[in-house]
């Protein structure tokens, strides 16, 4: 049952976070990056705050156990969001998408190093083949009239970095730290930083309140806000917690599948045939990198 709830977990987290790209664009074209990073983390400690009034949970942690958390939000949320805004800000949701595919292939090369998963030949030929596929895609963008996103790709692949991080970060401190405990904490570090950032750097007060009257804006504040960063922390540490890392990694493929339908078919981005084949070279390898750890989990 606790499987069942874990790998449900999971998948709802990917179908967030596939469509939380979409919405930042969005909110890229009312107002800043760091307005939105700040408006952000705001909203998604209301919605801890809500459901902690729902559910009180004992937050106490020993030294050890704060200093890991300290550690684990230095990388998520601090090093993902930034890295990520700032990507998305040169790219397009299409390509962030297809990016984003590597995910699980870096997640299993930490889960092995550090968490000792082990990796088959099969799952090392997928890696490749997820790199190659990023590869490819970025020397067709840079050719055909495309110009090529080296610094917004960069980004994105920083924030996958940290993300990978995260998890097998998260999987170590579960086995002493509860789930939602993480979460509580690692929200409350981002409300701070990226509110102070954002305040510090000149924003002002009045901007902060007049920009929620905008109601595409608004909407797009409370989904990153509420879901993709409260709830998406909390689902994915708790599906992290009950299963190992490398598969949760596999619905990273969901994330992906999801950011790019998002971008072509609401968002009206362009698709082209050298999208298609790396998508489909890029998922193909991350499917070789979990086949192995899908086939040896008891049914």
């Amino acid at each position: 049952m606790r499987k069942n709830s874990a790998l449900l977990a999971a998948v709802v987290y990917s179908i967030i976070i596939g469509l939380s790209f979409m919405f930042v664009k969005i909110s890229l074209t009312y107002e800043g990056q760091l307005l939105i990073l700040a408006q952000r983390f705001t909203f998604a400690f209301l919605g801890l705050l809500i459901f902690l009034a729902i559910r009180p949970i004992n937050l106490r942690l020993n030294r050890k156990e704060i200093l890991l958390v300290l550690v684990i939000s230095l990388f998520y949320p601090l090093v993902f969001f930034s890295s990520q805004i700032l990507g998305l800000n040169q790219i397009t949701v299409t390509e962030a998408g297809i990016i984003q595919a590597i995910a699980p292939a870096i997640t299993v090369l930490l889960a092995s190093l550090f968490l000792k998963e082990q990796v088959q030949r099969i799952q090392a030929l997928g890696i490749f083949l997820s790199i190659a596929g990023v590869v490819f895609l970025q020397l067709m963008n840079s050719s055909g009239g495309y110009e090529f996103h080296l610094i917004g790709s960069l980004f994105i692949i920083v924030s996958i970095l940290a993300t990978a991080i995260w998890q097998v970060l998260s999987r170590i401190a579960t086995k002493t730290i509860a789930p939602i405990q993480i979460t509580v904490y690692t929200m409350f570090i981002g409300l701070l930083f990226f509110n102070a950032i954002y305040f510090i750097s000149g924003g002002s007060a009045s901007d902060y309140v007049n920009s929620l009257t905008e109601i595409p804006y608004l909407m797009s504040i409370l989904y990153l806000g509420v879901l993709s960063t409260f709830g998406t922390s909390l689902l994915s540490i708790y599906a992290i917690s009950k299963l190992p890392v490398i598969q949760v990694s596999i619905f990273n493929n969901v994330a992906t599948l999801v950011t790019i339908l998002s971008g072509i078919l609401i968002l009206n981005e362009q698709f082209h045939y050298y999208h298609m084949i790396g998508a489909i070279v890029i998922i193909c390898g991350v499917i070789l990198v979990n086949v192995k750890s899908m086939s040896k989990q008891p049914t």
